[in-house]
This record gives structure tokens, C-alpha cells and sequence, in this order.
């Protein structure tokens, strides 16, 4: 039921209240999603509408508790709380590996968080409610959600599909199969029930979950993420000495390594800078050991970010998971960069390839392949690196954050516009439903 602009003309969001349920919410991020999904609140508050948003709290976090503490960001309201949990989202990183297969078994329905959403939903009476990643929260919160308000959800990851939400498992992607079909099924009762709209900023992800057997009666839609082009990015200029860089967290799933590895097939007079934190760095560090071309800059803030990626020739997205719509792309395009990535997940979306109609902003290369990657590294800053720069800042306009929110609007009226297969209308055009808002599941009981 995919499609990729609906609505975006005829109809427009009367509602003035709009909450985002989110498992995490900075300054606890872990991945772009977080981020994306603050500049979408903020610049939602910008065109005047309200908004806030129900997230976690760190176990420590004496401020909220229980979700009665809130704080103003930039205009948004933020209700954090405690799940009832072994540990929460943002902590995740520092749990020894017994404790997880437990945490994973009580995300599986949390009526804590259930009911903790419900009651501040019924405080706070949003137009519309829109759940982002929602691990450490369980499925309760979408029951919870659709009490009050129509449902739109955002596909980040594969959480729906696998118990690891990147089906990315001992260092290795993984496909649909037999042994998660349970777990499938059982989000498929808990969760699809209660959304009115799903959205994903690349097919590939609806795809990927259409096959799995989910959105059958449930309208789906991609809508690419939004991010402002840099006014002081300067198309076209290019640096004497090719800049490649790498942005993002140093993982074996983004694949720095094979960059690494390209480096040996590249030109010796380049600069690689490899901007972001993880686990791997130390390891990476060793495999760059005596390559004086490459410098780890680790966390930089994002004055500097801009400032790396007006300063590269290309943007290296090396991914060999699959990768969803990396946000690196999109800001990599908003400085005029353009951008070599893997052919993993939603990547080869958002890269016009000289094979393509349109003008070039960079390659598409298979994934782990370290020569491919540093041939296509190559081709862009020899060939006309020049006007692909000026492409990439040109296909920016298609991803700007007003353009997203014009069309992230037209989807929350299209929840008022369509009624829920089976669920009759009331007469104010609402979708009327039943929703009992405690206990878990009857599958699950």
C-alpha cells in the first residue's frame, strides 16, 4: 500500500497538538533517529504548533521518574520516565550480555510503560500521536496511543522484524527466517492493530517489512528525512588535496574498515578524516596505524561537522548492514558534498549514480568490497568532482526540512481522511475505537 507523496496537495493537518513518542530524546542519543527526531519537534514549534514528547529517563535521573517532571527544550515539552526495566535505552551499551536476553523478554509487553503513556497522554490530549523507536517502552505504548489520538508510526529499524533491532548478529547481516516468525507474528497483534499510518524514510523498509508479512490494511509511505542546506557551503569549490570523509559511529556495521582497506588502492596525496565514536575505534586506530593520511577525530560538535563536510571532496558511507536512510547522506548533499555509499538497505535511494538519469552526486558500490570502494572514490574526485558538487547541493532541495515537514503535515490529516479498515466512523469523521488500556495481551496473558 506504499506510496510516496499521498495527500500532500488536498489535505492539510487542522490539529494544533502533536506528541512524539520516542525511546530516547537528547541530549540522550544514541543514532540519528534521536536527532531527527528533535529537529522535527523544534521546527514543528516554529510553525506554532505544540508540541511534546514522552521518552525515557536514565535510572539515575531523579528528575523523572515517573514522567511527572517536565522540561522545555527549544519549546518542546519533554515528559521523560523510568521504564520498569533491568536498565533503559540510553544504557544499554553498558549491560553485561546475561542481562539482555531479560530485558528483552520484559520489553515484550512493559504494562508499566503502558499505563505511565496512557495517563500522561490523557494529561497532555494530543491531535496526533507519532511513535519513533520504541525499544525499552514495549508495544503497550501503541494500545496505550491509540486511546487518545490517531497513530503514526516511523520505521527507523527492524525492530518489528528481529529481536535486534539492526538484524545485524555476530557481526553479520541478517535476513528474514523461520526462527523470528513467532516474534513477528506476536508484533504484528500487538503493534499493527493500532497505527493508522506508517512511514519510513526509504522502500526499502517498507519493503522489508511488507514481505514480512506486516501493512497488509495499514496505509505506508516513504518520507525521506529533512535536513536545512548549509548557506555557507559553496558548490562547485574543491579542495587542491582530495578530502574523504567518514561520519558516524565506528562499528563494524557502518564498515570503516573496508575504507581502511581501500585506502592501500588509493592515491597516496588524500586526506581521510574519520569523525564519530564506538567500540571499534581502538581496533580501527591499530589498522591505520602508519597511515598519516587518516586522522580519528572522534566526537566533534556540529559546527565542526558542517564544517568536515564542506571541507570533503566525498562522503564515504561504507555501510554492510543495511542501513535505513543514513542522515550522513543527507547533510553530506545539504554541503554539496556527494557521497560514495555501499548497496545496502535504503542507501542506493538517495545517490544519483552516473548511470541514472539525473545528474551525478556520487557512486554505489557493493558492500565490503574494499577496491570497488576506492575505484568509486577515485572516479569522483578525478573525474568532474566540480559539478557533482553542484549536483549534490542542487539534490539537497529535495530533502529540505521544510519540504518534510509540508509532507510529514499532509500525512497526519491523511490519519483524519481515512478511516481504519473495518473501524466504522464517528460522526465528528474520528475513527471510533474500542481500546482497553490495561493488562497485556490476551496472546500473552
Amino acid at each position: 500500500m506504499s506510496e510516496h507523496f499521498p495527500h500532500t496537495d488536498a489535505a492539510t493537518f487542522d490539529g494544533q497538538h502533536i506528541c512524539f513518542i520516542t525511546n530516547l530524546y537528547p541530549p540522550e542519543t544514541i543514532g540519528g533517529a534521536e536527532t531527527s527526531v528533535r529537529t522535527v519537534a523544534e521546527a514543528l514549534v516554529e510553525r506554532d504548533y505544540e508540541v511534546s514528547v514522552i521518552t525515557t529517563a536514565t535510572s539515575d535521573d531523579a528528575r523523572a521518574g515517573d514522567g511527572s517532571f517536565c522540561e522545555r527544550q527549544n519549546g518542546v515539552s519533554v515528559h521523560r520516565f523510568t521504564p520498569w526495566n533491568l536498565y533503559t535505552p540510553f544504557e544499554y551499551r553498558e549491560q553485561p550480555g546475561w542481562k539482555k536476553p531479560l530485558m528483552h523478554l520484559i520489553d515484550l509487553w512493559n504494562p508499566q510503560a503502558g499505563r505511565t503513556v496512557d495517563r500522561l497522554l490523557g494529561t497532555l490530549a494530543p491531535d496526533i500521536i507519532h511513535v519513533h523507536n520504541f525499544g525499552g517502552l514495549s508495544p503497550a505504548v501503541f494500545r496505550a496511543a491509540a486511546g487518545h489520538a490517531p497513530v503514526v508510526q516511523t520505521l527507523h529499524d527492524y525492530r518489528l522484524l528481529h529481536i535486534d533491532p539492526g538484524m545485524f548478529v555476530a557481526g553479520a547481516q541478517r535476513e528474514l527466517g523461520g526462527l523470528m516468525r513467532p516474534f513477528r507474528a506476536y508484533n504484528r497483534r500487538t503493534v499493527e492493530p493500532y497505527l493508522d499510518r506508517v512511514l519510513a524514510p526509504s522502500q526499502f523498509m517498507i519493503d522489508r517489512h511488507e514481505r514480512a508479512g506486516f501493512f497488509e490494511d495499514t496505509p505506508t509511505a516513504v518520507l525521506r528525512l529533512g535536513v536545512s542546506r548549509d548557506d555557507r557551503a559553496t558548490p562547485g569549490a574543491v579542495a587542491d588535496t582530495p578530502r574523504i570523509l567518514f561520519v558516524g559511529q565506528l562499528a563494524r556495521p557502518k564498515g570503516v574498515d573496508v575504507l581502511l582497506n581501500g585506502l592501500a588502492h588509493l592515491d597516496s596525496d588524500i586526506r581521510v578524516d574519520i569523525v564519530g565514536r564506538g567500540e571499534a575505534r581502538e581496533q580501527l586506530e591499530v589498522q591505520a596505524a602508519g597511515d598519516d593520511r587518516v586522522t580519528f577525530h572522534g566526537f566533534v560538535s556540529e559546527a565542526d561537522l558542517a564544517a568536515f563536510y564542506r571541507e570533503a571532496t566525498v562522503t564515504v558511507v561504507p555501510s554492510r548492514w543495511n542501513d535505513n536512510s543514513p542522515m550522513v547522506i543527507y547533510e553530506s548533499l545539504a554541503r554539496a558534498t556527494p557521497v560514495v555509499g555501499s548497496d545496502m538497505g535504503g542507501i542506493p535511494e538517495l545517490i544519483d549514480t552516473p548511470d541514472d538519469d539525473a545528474p551525478t552526486t556520487g557512486r554505489v558500490v557493493p558492500s565490503e568490497d574494499p577496491v570497488a570502494l576506492a575505484t568509486a572514490i577515485e572516479s569522483v574526485c578525478q573525474t568532474a568532482p566540480h559539478v557533482e558538487s553542484q549536483a549534490a547541493y542542487a539534490r539537497a532541495d529535495d530533502y529540505t526540512l521544510s519540504t518534510h515537514l509540508d509532507r510529514l503535515l499532509a500525512h497526519y490529516a491523511a490519519c483524519f481522511d481515512e478511516p481504519r479498515v473495518g473501524v466504522p466512523d464517528t460522526a465528528d469523521g474520528r475513527s471510533e475505537r474500542t481500546v482497553p488500556q490495561n493488562g497485556s495481551p490476551a496472546s500473552i496473558r
